[in-house]
């Protein structure tokens, strides 16, 4: 059997520990491994926006030390070459983000896939288009080049099939598509539910709701004892609970244990609201809000409806919009500073303990979040207001208007089966293959038959060790072409 593997980038040791790992299997097998690698081709590569030639040198050196790890030949590595792919196209301005998101060519949604980079690289889930009308041109034009390149590597090399990392971005979704169209077998590879394992998904990306829905019950109706999926499940569940670092870094951590939002007052009628970070979902098909406009748009109807007087809401917004300055976060400020009186704003970097909070809450609200299933395993009633791929599971209250959430709040709802959360936490605790020759150390480090994947010289590596954990995450944003640039040179020098 032929295969063909995509690795345009190779900075995250997990995913290129990933694309090792495929390939040293069919390897194995004795199946022939050919990959498509970049040298610099991607113009505004995801992991590299400013271009910077220091990191371009880091991730080639990476995936070679990779590739002489499992010994493929020379011959068996293709080059992009984008330059001969990109199309010399008169391409329109966009006046919104759903304008570009909707911009296809051929029935290929490229436009999708330059808008999932953009407001990735900017963590802006209604960027400015003018400010960015250059780069989201150039973003297009190597898309499509991207997809004409594949479609040339696949036609030459002939795979019987063809792997690639996420599919969501602007350097892979073409590729995706590529394969789709020439009918090649195609699996997208992710981190899975848990450290030990990696996701393969088939023929789609691993943000496809219907077929992570699918999957989910797949997993639940497999042969294994019912016993033992439970208690698998649950494992998973209190694992989360305990901060322990799964398919993502842990949220939840840093909090203090047992705290509670100041003046909390257990005689009231205490609701949580989970919110999510919007531009994570942004340009993902599937995940618009049903109901409101956006998050903050659902919040300010919530404290506006008819609700209890004796209600509190509690807003615990999510750890991951810490330190960051966009239009959803500038809104939750201007929300904060309004003092609404049943809203207690609690802030991205607050140490109050979310599932203590959970625990003394009468219900919880999730726009998406796993929280969300997570209250209905520990047995609170729980809310979702927007899309998630546990919402055909059971156990969470999903209403289809304004009108059905303000009922929901005002009623004593009890807490519903866990049979649910139970199918969730068990395909995420399962899905997906174990390595075998990659290690994983922690969610970005690991190795390889035994070998770091990691170029980081000593000196450089005693300094930045001692130093990232006191900074600011804006100023590490800020230094992180500066640290690849010391890096790349120390390689030169040897040190």
């Amino acid at each position: 059997m032929k295969i063909l593997i995509y690795m345009p980038f190779n900075d995250c040791v997990s995913h290129v520990g990933i694309n090792l790992e495929i390939a040293a299997k069919h390897l194995n097998n004795g199946d022939e491994v050919h990959i498509i690698q970049c040298s610099g081709d991607l113009s505004y590569c995801e992991h590299n926006w400013n271009s910077l030639k220091s990191i371009c040198t880091l991730c080639k050196l990476a995936r070679d030390k990779g590739l002489n790890l499992i010994h493929l030949p020379l011959q068996n590595r293709h080059e992009l070459a984008l330059d001969n792919f990109i199309p010399d196209l008169d391409l329109p301005d966009f006046s919104s983000i759903q304008e570009l998101k909707a911009f296809e060519i051929n029935g290929i949604d490229f436009g999708m896939a330059v808008s999932s980079t953009l407001i990735s690289m900017l963590r802006e889930p209604n960027p400015d288009l003018d400010q960015y009308k250059n780069l989201i041109k150039q973003n297009l034009l190597f898309s499509i080049g991207v997809y004409e390149a594949i479609k040339h590597h696949i036609n030459k090399i002939e795979p019987d099939v063809f792997y690639l990392f996420n599919g969501r971005y602007a350097s892979l979704r073409p590729a995706l598509r590529a394969a789709q169209n020439l009918g090649v077998k195609t699996f997208v590879h992710e981190r899975s539910g848990v450290l030990q394992r990696y996701s393969l998904t088939e023929d789609t990306y691993p943000h496809d709701i219907e077929y992570m829905k699918n999957q989910i019950e797949l997993y639940w109706n497999d042969k294994r004892p019912l016993f033992e999926k439970k208690e698998i499940a649950r494992q998973w569940f209190e694992e989360r609970r305990e901060g322990k670092d799964q398919s993502w870094h842990s949220f939840t951590k840093s909090q203090m244990d047992g705290a509670l939002p100041e003046g909390f007052d257990p005689s009231k009628r205490n609701i949580a609201i989970f919110n999510s970070s919007e531009d994570e979902f942004e340009s993902i098909v599937g995940y618009q809000n049903p109901i409101y406009k956006n998050q903050i748009d659902a919040i300010h109807a919530i404290i506006n409806a008819d609700i209890d007087d004796n209600i509190r809401l509690y807003l615990r917004i999510h750890p991951n919009l810490k330190d960051l300055d966009n239009s959803q976060t500038q809104e939750l400020e201007e929300l904060s500073e309004k003092k609404v009186l049943n809203l207690i704003v609690i802030p991205a970097d607050a140490e109050i303990d979310s599932y203590k909070m959970m625990d003394r809450c009468e219900k919880v609200i999730t726009f998406g979040s796993t929280m969300g299933i997570e209250c209905v395993f520990w047995n609170k009633s729980s809310i979702l207001v927007g899309h998630a791929l546990y919402e055909n599971l059971g156990g969470v209250y999903i209403p289809t208007n304004h009108d059905e959430v303000v009922e929901l709040i005002n009623s004593h709802l009890n807490p519903t089966s866990t049979v649910g959360a139970l199918k969730y936490g068990y395909w995420q605790a399962i899905r997906g293959h174990l390595y075998m020759y990659y290690h994983p150390e922690s969610v970005m480090d690991g190795k390889f038959l035994g070998k770091s994947l990691i170029f980081k010289p000593k000196i450089v590596a005693r300094y930045i060790d001692k130093i990232s954990p006191i900074m600011p995450a804006p100023v590490r944003a800020l230094l992180r072409p500066v640290y690849y640039w010391v890096e790349a040179s120390c390689i030169r020098l040897g040190l």
